[in-house]
């Protein structure tokens, strides 16, 4: 389950631990809410009309602490065995690049309904958007780890350290925030505890250089007989570790009340730019309520949790069980259940039902395919549903990992 990048694939059993070098590129993405639905979604991004409809399709799933997430990830690896290892055998070194980004939020429905219907309906009311939290983060990743190979009898472990490089972060929590909206429409109050931080706004793109990290994967394997056949028991724990962004980072920590009774007019005349931009500039708001000074924030990473449990009921068939859990991101605890048909010892078909994550419930589709030659494919998506019916679901996503086996 989840991103296809981390440190398991190169314990995937149908890459063969025969073969002495192992390259492969991986590249996934995927969206989940469970609220947002994938056609709301959609036009949302790419600036299409988002009718009432539509609008009133998300408002009657929201509850009152909404969730949404997405990640990209983009990497290549080669892994090279050795030929002893301080006098052990069976050990391998890989090496890895990748580029990663996410996003998550949580955020209430009162905020969704300010947002998409303004606040008219809140005339002599609160809207209450408190505990709002959003992180944006993209950095690249090179990464150096070893593995063991695959033994019949024995476990298997495998431990990868990487260097970060933090291109992009944003954030905002925010613990109170309440907006009032006058019974005449006369006045707004906005009663804000905010926390805040954006990386240097003038450095952006691949190239920016905003901080620095470093993470740890961890990977274990264990094989056991059980009563219904070959079983084993998989953890690993992905991207522990922090970013420190540097001193140009713009960073608040504030509490306030804004109160906003907008800007009295005499005549027509008096309308003029100087006017307007004094009392309703982006920039004069934003000092009213939240002003930024710079200093260095450190950003701990969405780490991983991913555990299973598999039995190979025949040669044919083989189910898996297990968890996921993302710290740090606004994530529910995702559990899923995988069945994997193996129709020859090249070609499989698994199917995947999950429920959690960011969305609620979800169902997935993968396929596995030796091409010959040592070209290895593995590709699928665990939110197939997002791609069928984009009206009425709120997850999508793909996965694709393409491995050469070199002896």
């Amino acid at each position: 389950m989840g991103s296809q990048a981390q440190i398991s694939t190169i314990f995937a059993d149908e890459f063969p631990d025969s073969a002495k070098t192992r390259i492969g590129i991986n590249a996934d993405y995927s969206i989940g809410s469970n609220n947002l639905t994938n056609e709301f979604l959609g036009k949302f991004y790419k600036g299409g009309f988002i009718d009432k409809d539509l609008k009133d399709e998300v408002l009657n799933r929201s509850v009152n602490k909404n969730r949404f997430g997405a990640d990209i990830n983009v990497g290549m690896y080669a892994a090279f065995k050795l030929d002893s290892l301080m006098h052990k055998k069976n050990i391998s070194v890989f090496f890895a690049i990748k580029d990663r980004q996410h996003f998550d939020a949580s955020f209430s429905k009162d905020l969704f309904k300010l947002g998409f219907y303004g606040n008219a309906s809140y005339a002599g009311k609160t809207a209450y958007m408190n505990g709002f939290n959003m992180n944006l983060l993209r950095y690249q990743q090179i990464q150096i780890g070893l593995f063991s190979s695959k033994l019949d009898s024995a476990a298997r472990w495998g431990i990868g350290l990487s260097f970060l490089k933090g291109e992009q972060y944003a954030s905002v929590y925010a613990k109170t925030a309440e907006l009032y909206t006058a019974e005449d429409g006369s006045y707004i109050d906005f009663n804000t505890s905010i926390e805040a931080a954006k990386s240097d706004t003038a450095k952006k793109g691949i190239g920016a250089f905003n901080g620095y990290g470093a993470s740890v994967d961890i990977y274990f394997e264990a094989p056991f007989k059980a009563k219904f056949g070959d079983s084993k028991i998989r953890v690993s724990v992905s991207d522990i570790g922090l970013i420190n962004y540097n001193q140009n980072t713009l960073y608040l920590k504030q509490d306030s009340l804004f109160h906003y009774t907008g800007f009295h007019v005499n005549s027509i005349y008096d309308l003029q730019d100087s006017t307007l931009s004094q009392n309703t500039s982006q920039d004069s708001v934003i000092s009213a309520v939240a002003p930024f000074r710079k200093q260095e924030v450190s950003v701990t990473l969405p780490a991983i949790l991913n555990l299973s449990f598999e039995t190979r009921f025949s040669k044919n068939f083989e189910l898996s069980e297990g968890i996921r859990y993302v710290f740090n991101a606004n994530y529910n605890l995702l559990t899923y259940i995988k069945a994997s048909f193996y129709f020859s010892p090249k070609f499989m078909l698994s199917t995947t039902l999950s429920y959690g994550g960011y969305s609620t419930f979800n169902c997935g589709i993968g396929a596995f395919a030796n091409l010959g030659n040592g070209f290895i494919i593995y590709a699928g998506s665990n939110n197939i549903e997002g791609f069928i019916v984009p009206k009425k679901t709120t997850a999508q996503g793909v996965y694709i990992s393409i491995v050469k086996n070199l002896k």
